[in-house]
């Protein structure tokens, strides 16, 4: 049996290349697990004076026969399977994306850089943007630079980076700074504070206690399952724990039987983010899509990413059918 999965990503080498690859999970008949990964295109994001080095691609998501997906400042649309550039979304003030949602009527976009949680139909119109900080300080920040699309933007207060919908219909909003999971609804927590920086912040079932779940990973390579009501911790991982390489985590997927997940090499500009990490953890480090079962006696199973190129993770997701031919 084989399940395919997109992984989106960038390179940490000096260019502004992104990628765009496949991990397939394989299922002998006597249910061992292996993994394969594949590039399907390494390119530029579309617009040469938008470049930012070391962006690549972020997060996005399958929509419609579509990936969707963020590079550091534009929106961008890839059909499946052929990962064809369908459709750019621009915007004067998009800087560091992370993430795009689609859904039927448009898109929201995490728009780190400027600390707003935006949204787009799919003309490419802002329909709304929802500021994370106040209208001064984004004044200030933007009319000072002759383009907000490529520069540096920050330091950021909320680094926002995930949104996701609740069943109910509300927006969370992931914040690494905050170390939280906000609703957009009433602005109120809707998780616990995480013992570090959180990505994700989705919701996905849990097999073994049969119920659904708010995910997430954090920097330092927890994983954590939380109950969607009470905030709760119901589970945690830790990686350290599950004999992969260490390294700064983002990039989840459940499955029935465990989770995959991602693990980017640490480098000097993100070694100091979390000081737990040791020497031995920096030399050890890799970049990888890893496959972690919920039982605790079978084993794991890493698959390398382009870590020769000094690559990061930003999303796996389920490729659609149409992929798995």
């Amino acid at each position: 049996m084989k399940e395919v999965f997109i992984v989106t990503g960038g390179f940490f080498d000096g260019s502004s290349e992104g990628y765009i690859g496949k991990v397939f999970l394989l299922r002998s008949k006597s249910k061992k697990i292996s993994l394969r990964f594949e590039v399907s295109i390494i390119t530029e994001p579309p617009t040469p004076s938008l470049r930012v080095k070391n962006k690549g691609f972020a997060g996005g998501s399958i929509y419609n026969n579509h990936l969707w997906l963020c590079s550091s400042n534009q929106v961008l649309a890839y059909s499946l399977p052929d990962f064809e550039l369908t459709q750019v979304i621009d915007d004067p003030l998009f800087n560091d994306l992370h993430y795009v949602l689609p859904e039927k009527d448009g898109l929201f976009v995490v728009n780190t850089g400027l600390e707003s949680l935006d949204y787009f139909n799919y003309d490419g119109k802002l329909i709304n943007r929802t500021l994370l900080t106040s209208d001064e300080r984004t004044i200030q920040r933007t009319s000072a630079v002759p383009d907000f699309r490529v520069i540096d933007s920050k330091p950021h207060f909320m680094h926002a980076n995930y949104c996701f919908r609740k069943d109910d219909g509300h927006m969370l909003l992931t914040l690494v700074r905050q170390r939280r999971i906000v609703d957009t609804g009433n602005w109120g927590w809707a998780s616990p504070e995480y013992s570090a920086s959180p990505h994700e912040g989705f919701i996905a079932y849990y097999a073994p206690i049969n119920k659904d779940c708010l995910w997430v990973t954090t920097v330092p390579g927890e994983i954590i399952a939380s109950d969607i009501v009470t905030g709760e911790i119901i589970k945690k991982w830790d990686l350290k724990n599950s004999q992969i390489a260490p390294g700064w985590t983002r990039g989840l997927y459940i499955l029935v039987d465990g989770f995959l997940v991602g693990v980017t090499k640490i480098r000097s500009s993100n070694a100091g983010y979390y000081s737990g990490w040791g020497k031995e953890d920096v030399e050890n480090s890799r970049t990888t899509v890893s496959y972690i079962p919920f039982e605790n006696k079978l084993p794991t199973v890493s698959i390398d990413v382009l870590n020769d190129r000094n690559s990061k993770v930003f999303s796996i997701l389920s490729a659609d059918k149409s992929m798995q031919l």
